[in-house]
């Protein structure tokens, strides 16, 4: 038994300052000794983690006692992922992340064996987290967690409407779309046989899918149904602690020879050595298949890709490189190599970083801004029937986020998050504030001074009862726009604008699901006059 062990170890709440919101992020977590060695983490990842923190801590308690009784070194760690509602997604996924590097920065980690876990919702942030991280987790164990949006349909639409804009953001966020990613995480799935989308059921479907693809494209996984059960927790099931126990002996490949990668945006676009640097078109799946074959050369296959990036590989050197077919002669791989397609569809090696494209972590959608803290400025620089609805949306905004979460929950679930943007008008918002945040913007050039500053910069403008949106244009009486661009004075952030050519236009969007919208969304009233993805120069898709 390791030095300091307890069969029955004792956990503590744990704070660290969140980039999101500079403030206090809480997390439990427990280890079963206080030696210096790596020690391997299980992560379990539920809804209420926030909203009783000595349940959360209580739960880290079981997992380490439950390595600690057969002589097993852990941490079992449990971060809150901003509230009940967040499922771990955008700000949560942040917040979980986070919690790992402070654990890191107190317990000696072993970086090569984390492993995460959950149940309901948190089965669907498993699900999640490991489709769209490849490389951070070494195994999963999702019980009775959904993975598919498509399941959720009911006779009427009775569990939620789904706009048809927000369709590509459902296939960007579901694992069963990203079944790929899978490749070198094992995964053992629990579910029960009875279980159902009836109230906070989960269809057995979504599981009994995902080993199908699992087992179809030949990965690790192993698959538990309980016979005449319903929706349950895997310790309900009697099979946590053996889940447990199996995540404790799973470790990470951190150099595998073959790599494939599938994602619908650029914010998840890596997989150990390999990078999805730009999509052919946004909204759009974009995959790679790189293997390393009898360490002689390297074949790369895209579909969807623009762009992309191979390396460092360790161990590979210099190879012969293949991409589609298309002979690229021998590449250094001890670094990292782009890929770029020309005009002429041809591949070719470039060092060029094009900082006016779409990139990772500037690219859209309009829930990208989600993952920085994000600033909504009212403003009130025109009438006061102007000033009134630019705050009153950006109010409304705020209530409805924390609320919903930007409705990225399926099955009628609101999903309450502890996230509280911030709201500062135009008149008060500091130079810094301006150029270090994500920005969203209410209001007109005339109206809000923010815009009046960044508009010349923005392909966004206003002539009566027009829409000027980058090389398209839009009229009707109410018309209005909710977009995302790049922000003019800073590369690495957003500047996202809710505008419209009446001072009310704007308050038939205020129900909008954020985390849901593409890259631009023109309505009025209640109708929809176009939405879309941007190109990879933030102009119009063809």
């Amino acid at each position: 038994m390791f030095r300091g062990m307890s069969l029955n170890p004792t956990g503590q709440i744990q704070y660290f300052r969140s980039k999101t919101d500079d403030k206090l992020h809480p997390y439990a977590v427990c280890a079963t000794d206080d030696s210096d060695e790596a020690k391997p983490v299980v992560l379990e990842v539920s809804p209420d983690a926030i909203s009783d923190l000595p349940e959360a801590l209580r739960i880290t308690e079981e997992i380490a006692a439950v390595a600690a009784n057969k002589g097993r070194s852990c941490i079992a760690l449990r971060p809150t992922g901003c509230g009940p509602g967040s499922l771990y997604q955008n700000y949560g996924e942040v917040d979980l992340l986070e919690a790992i590097d402070h654990a890191d920065s107190i317990y000696p980690i072993d970086r090569d064996r984390i492993t995460i876990m959950g149940g309901s919702m948190g089965g669907a942030a498993t699900w999640y987290l490991v489709s769209h991280y490849p490389d951070v987790f070494a195994a999963a164990a999702p019980f009775c967690g959904y993975c598919d949006y498509r399941l959720w349909e009911k006779p009427g639409g009775m569990t939620f409407h789904m706009n048809e804009w927000e369709q590509p953001s459902w296939r960007s966020r579901s694992a069963v779309f990203l079944v790929e990613n899978l490749q070198h995480t094992p995964v053992w799935i629990g579910h029960g046989e009875w279980d159902r989308s009836i109230g906070a059921g989960v269809s057995v479907e979504h599981s009994r899918q995902m080993a199908s693809l699992l087992d179809e494209a030949g990965y690790s996984y192993r698959y538990t149904e309980v016979p005449e059960s319903g929706h349950m927790s895997a310790k309900q099931a009697g099979i946590r602690d053996e889940m447990v126990l199996w995540l404790l002996d799973q470790r990470k490949n951190r150099n595998p020879g073959h790599v494939r990668l599938v994602t619908y945006s650029l914010r998840h676009n890596q997989s150990y050595w390999v990078t999805i640097d730009q999509l052919a078109r946004y909204g759009d799946r974009g995959m790679i298949d790189a293997e390393a074959i009898d360490g002689t050369r390297l074949s790369a296959n895209t579909d969807g890709v623009r762009a992309f990036s191979l390396g460092p590989v360790a161990g590979r050197g210099t190879l012969p490189v293949v991409v589609d077919g298309q002979d690229l002669g021998v590449v250094d791989l001890r670094r990292k190599q782009t890929f770029r397609r020309t005009d002429s569809s041809k591949w070719e090696i470039t060092q060029r970083e094009p900082l006016a494209e779409k990139r990772h972590g500037a690219s859209g959608p309009i829930g990208d801004l989600f993952f920085d803290r994000t600033i909504l400025v009212p403003g009130t620089a025109g009438s006061k029937e102007e000033t009134h609805f630019n705050y009153e949306v950006a109010l409304v905004t705020v209530i409805k986020f924390h609320a919903t979460n930007g409705g990225v929950h399926r099955g009628g679930i609101r999903g309450e998050n502890s996230v509280d943007l911030a709201v500062i008008s135009d008149v008060d918002l500091t130079e810094e504030d301006l150029l270090n945040n994500n920005l969203l913007l209410y209001g007109s050039h005339a109206s809000n001074s923010v815009l009046a500053r960044l508009g010349p910069d923005l392909p966004l403008a206003f002539d009566g009862t027009t829409i000027h949106l980058s090389d398209q244009s839009y009229s009707a009486d109410r018309a209005a726009v909710f977009a995302i661009f790049p922000h003019p004075r800073n590369p690495t952030r957003y500047v996202a604008v809710h505008s419209g050519v009446t001072a009310d236009a704007i308050s038939w969007g205020s129900h909008l699901g954020m985390q849901l919208l593409p890259d631009y969304l023109v309505y009025s009233q209640d109708h929809v006059l176009a939405w879309g993805f941007w190109d990879n120069d933030w102009k119009t898709q063809s």
